[in-house]
C-alpha cells in the first residue's frame, strides 16, 4: 500500500473513532437527561413502596392550641391518606380533640377518602396489588367504610377517585377513561363521560359534579386536550379553564371552581374562577415554606378549605405533603397545620357537624 493510502486509512480510522465517541457521548448525555427528567420518577412509579418508611408524629408546642382556637366550638373530623406506617392507609382525626385513628390496615395502597353527606361513611380507592402509583389510574377498586361499625366493603371494581353524590346513595368515580355514577342500592352504573370520545379525547382525572347542578362536571384531561375543563353534560361541550392546571374542585355555596396551577411561591398556587365566564383570580398562594399546594377540598358549607402542601417536592406518592386548614375570609397566614411528620399525607377531606 502506498504512503497516501496509509494516510487515507489512518484518516478514516480517526474519523470513525470521532463518530463513535460523538455517538457514545451523545447517548450518555441523552440518557442522563432522560433519567433526570423521567428516570427517578419511573423508579418511584414502579418501586415506590421501597422508599416509604414509618414516621412518628410530633406536635410542636402551641400547634394544638392554634388549631382549637381556629375551630372554636365546632365539632368535626378530617380523613386523609398517609404513609406514616410505611404503607399508604386511611387515617381519621377528630376535631377539636385532635385524636388520630388508623382506619385501614390493608397491605395495598389506600387513598382518596371522601366523606358521605351525613359524615358517617367514607369511600376510598384501594390498589389491586401491593404498590400502584397515583400516576397509574388503573388498577384500583372503590371501597366504602362505615365509621360507626368500622366495617368496609367493596363498592365498585376497577374504579378510582371516588366521591359521594348528595343523596348519599350514589357515588361518582373514574374507570379507565370513563366517568361513572353508581347506585349503591340497585348496583346500576351509568357512564356520564367517556374521555376517548370527542370533544374530550383525553384521560380524565379528579372528576367532580357541581353540588348545585348535576349537569355540570369539573374534570382534568390529559392527552389531545390538556388542562382543567368545565363540561356541560347535556350539551356535550367543554370549556377550558386552565392549561397548566389540575386538581379541580367546586366551592359549595358559590358559582366558583378552584384548581391548582403550576406557578406561585412554592411552584403551585390555587386559582378561582366563576363558571359563567372564565375570570381567573388567585385564591391562595401561601406565604410560608409549605407553599406547594395540592389536593384542595372544601367543607360542605364552603366556609373551610383543607389541602395538602409540600415545601416544593412534587411526587404525590412519596413527597412530604402535610395537611393544612384555612377558614375562608381570614388571612392566608392564619392557616393552621394539622399533620406533623415526614410521611406522605394527601387527599384530605373535612366534615363539620351541624350546629344545633
Amino acid at each position: 500500500m502506498t504512503e497516501a493510502g496509509l494516510m487515507r486509512g489512518k484518516d478514516n480510522h480517526r474519523k470513525k473513532k470521532i463518530v463513535w465517541w460523538t455517538l457514545t457521548l451523545s447517548a450518555i448525555f441523552l440518557a442522563g437527561v432522560y433519567f433526570t427528567l423521567f428516570g427517578i420518577r419511573s423508579v418511584y412509579r414502579h418501586f415506590g413502596f421501597y422508599f416509604l418508611k414509618p414516621t412518628e408524629t410530633h406536635w410542636p408546642a402551641g400547634s394544638r392550641e392554634s388549631i382549637r382556637a381556629l375551630i372554636g366550638p365546632m365539632k368535626g373530623k378530617v380523613v386523609w391518606g398517609s404513609s406514616r406506617t410505611g404503607s399508604h392507609r386511611i387515617f381519621l382525626m377528630t376535631l377539636p380533640e385532635l385524636t388520630i385513628y388508623q382506619l385501614t390496615s390493608h397491605t395495598h395502597v389506600d387513598y382518596h377518602p371522601r366523606f358521605s353527606p351525613e359524615g358517617n361513611r367514607i369511600v376510598f380507592a384501594r390498589s389491586q396489588k401491593k404498590w400502584v402509583s397515583e400516576r397509574d389510574q388503573i388498577p384500583w377498586d372503590v371501597y366504602q367504610y362505615d365509621l360507626e361499625t368500622g366495617k368496609e366493603k367493596l363498592a365498585a371494581r376497577n374504579g378510582n377517585f371516588p366521591l359521594w353524590l348528595p343523596d348519599g346513595q350514589r357515588i361518582l368515580f373514574l374507570r379507565d377513561h370513563q366517568v361513572i355514577i353508581k347506585d349503591l342500592v340497585s348496583q346500576k352504573e351509568k357512564i356520564i363521560l367517556d374521555g376517548r370520545l370527542p370533544p374530550f379525547e383525553g384521560e380524565p382525572s379528579n372528576p367532580e359534579l357541581s353540588p348545585g347542578n348535576p349537569d355540570l362536571l369539573a374534570v382534568t384531561l390529559r392527552g389531545k386536550h390538556h388542562g382543567v375543563f368545565l363540561v356541560d353534560l347535556p350539551k356535550w361541550s367543554k370549556t377550558l379553564l386552565g392549561k397548566n392546571a389540575c386538581e379541580i374542585t367546586w366551592r359549595p355555596g358559590s358559582s366558583e371552581l378552584i384548581w391548582v396551577e403550576g406557578e406561585g411561591r412554592g411552584g403551585t398556587l390555587l386559582i378561582a374562577s366563576p363558571i359563567q365566564k372564565v375570570k381567573r383570580r388567585i385564591f391562595m398562594d401561601l406565604p410560608f415554606s409549605f407553599s406547594h399546594e395540592y389536593f384542595p377540598r372544601f367543607s360542605r358549607d364552603g366556609h373551610w378549605l383543607i389541602w395538602g402542601a409540600s415545601e416544593g417536592e412534587h411526587e404525590h406518592d412519596l413527597a412530604d405533603y402535610e395537611v393544612f386548614l384555612w377558614k375562608i375570609g381570614t388571612r392566608w397566614g392564619d392557616t393552621v397545620r394539622l399533620t406533623f411528620n415526614k410521611a406522605n399525607d394527601r387527599f384530605p377531606d373535612i366534615y363539620f357537624e351541624k350546629v344545633r
